[in-house]
């Protein structure tokens, strides 16, 4: 009966210990229900001065205008 225990507590703290372990940070708070047509991920950061101007000449270069 003590021998039954203690593998049954081991087993337990084992199960804890390997849930508690796929709780990555990186995992948090991120969308689990998806509505369909509705993007729900983070906004973009807004592209800078300098960086509007890089695309614009690599859009020139590519012959779009």
């Amino acid at each position: 009966m003590f021998k039954a225990n203690r593998i049954l507590l081991a087993l337990s703290l084992m199960l804890v210990g390997g849930l508690l372990g796929a709780c990555r940070e990186e995992e948090q708070d991120r969308v689990l229900l998806l509505k369909p047509g509705e993007y729900q991920g983070k906004m973009d950061a807004p592209l800078t001065a300098e960086q509007m101007e890089e695309l614009r000449i690599r859009q020139r270069q590519q012959g779009a205008l």
